[in-house]
């Protein structure tokens, strides 16, 4: 009688195993596939075939421009350096991340370690370092609209400024900053200065001063914690963020965005897109350096909401720019000043990844470490550039 009870419990419980089995398989199979995950299947759809395109087009180019493709062994001809492909590929993804969650481009981190490290000095390192700046800020745009952190009223006069400024940069370049060791200096100064405004940001009387910006965080970080007490993620920017256009003239532009609204004049948003212009693409960078200080600085915008403003700006002075190097200066002058496309296409496809991954990451990341951070590296590289113009450094800059 034993035996015939165990028995009868041993198929018992094989039947109970069985079924949990064929349970546990059918809801696996009821879950969807990774490739679903939303980020994931965002990168895949839109962000991987451009990633891919740059790259094969990087690749063309470098074919059937220079006859074969430049590496460690082989010299990319316009900038006159030997570099791994895979070099670039990750210079372009740490500046393009590191710039693109501070709503900037990666030319002004990529340029002086292209002058520096890889020794890519001459003047054709701007225009090379625009094919950059154009293509990287892509990924980051496509992810900010995602996230609704979009606005072309409040992009589009700083856009214009910048079209009317950005063809003039490339002459100064040519005829005042054509010698490597002045330039250095003037990257360095503008280095020095946004690693000095990146300090003040972080200071009790900075904040103070733009109340605005405090009190759009502290709602942020209140949010943050009510999601974490419900025992949700912190998914990022309130699911009814969204930046509006109130009102619009040739006079004004009003915009709102989570309870807050802001004016801003249409001719100063000119005149500071003619001008961070010309300064940048005569640089060779994307201008974010100096339009994010100030958007900061004269209007108080949080760093989530001008975002809106400066990816399609460096965008639209990049393109200009890089048109008046490549065209403009060689008609006008006879000065051929062509970037190396294989070089730039090479570190934008990389820059692209970068800053995509930057727009999914930049709610998560406190503000005041990464200015510090991103202070302190600018700021030493910025005095390292100066000193070497008035002394001579026991190692090259």
């Amino acid at each position: 009688m034993n035996s015939f009870t165990a028995l009868i419990a041993i198929c018992w419980a094989s039947k109970l195993s069985y079924r949990n089995k064929i349970s546990a398989i059918e809801s696996l199979s009821s879950k969807p596939p990774v490739t679903q995950h939303p980020l994931l299947k965002e990168f895949l759809r839109e962000q991987l075939p451009m990633i891919v395109g740059v790259f094969v087009l990087a690749v063309g180019v470098s074919y059937f421009q220079y006859g074969y493709i430049p590496g460690g062994d082989l010299p990319f001809p316009v900038a006159g350096v030997k570099v791994p492909v895979w070099h670039l590929l990750w210079m372009g993804f740490w500046t393009g991340y590191t710039m693109a969650i501070v709503g900037e481009a990666s030319g002004i981190f990529s340029l002086p370690y292209t002058m520096s490290i890889l020794q890519f000095a001459s003047v054709n390192v701007s225009p090379t370092s625009l094919v950059t700046t154009f293509l990287n800020p892509f990924g980051a745009l496509l992810g900010y609209r995602r996230e609704r952190q979009w606005n072309l009223d409040l992009a589009l006069w700083l856009c214009i400024g910048a079209l009317l400024g950005s063809p003039i940069g490339p002459f100064i370049r040519v005829y005042v900053l054509n010698d490597p060791i002045p330039f250095k200096a003037i990257v360095g100064l503008v280095l020095f200065l946004m690693s000095t405004h990146l300090f003040i940001q972080i200071t009790p009387w900075y904040i103070r001063r733009t109340a605005r910006h405090r009190n759009f965080k502290q709602n942020f970080d209140r949010l943050m914690e009510q999601r974490l007490t419900d025992g949700k993620a912190p998914s990022g920017l309130p699911s009814d963020f969204k930046i509006t256009t109130t009102a619009r003239s040739l006079k004004r532009i009003k915009i709102a965005y989570w309870g807050e609204e802001q004016s801003f004049s249409v001719p100063v948003m000119v005149c500071i897109g003619f001008f961070v212009g010309i300064i940048a693409s005569a640089l060779g960078v994307g201008g974010g350096f100096m339009l994010v200080p100030i958007l900061v600085t004269l209007f108080g915008l949080p760093m989530y909401v001008l975002v809106a403003a400066t990816i399609p700006f460096v965008i639209v002075l990049s393109v200009a720019g890089l048109l008046s190097y490549a065209v403009t200066m060689p008609l006008l002058t006879g000065v051929s000043t062509q970037p190396d496309w294989g070089f730039g296409l090479f570190v934008a496809s990389g820059a692209i990844c970068g800053a995509w991954l930057a727009s999914k990451t930049q709610k998560y990341v406190p503000e005041r470490y990464l200015k510090l951070m991103l202070g302190g590296i600018t700021g030493t590289v910025g005095c390292i550039y100066m000193a070497n113009y008035f002394w001579e450094l026991p190692f090259r800059a």
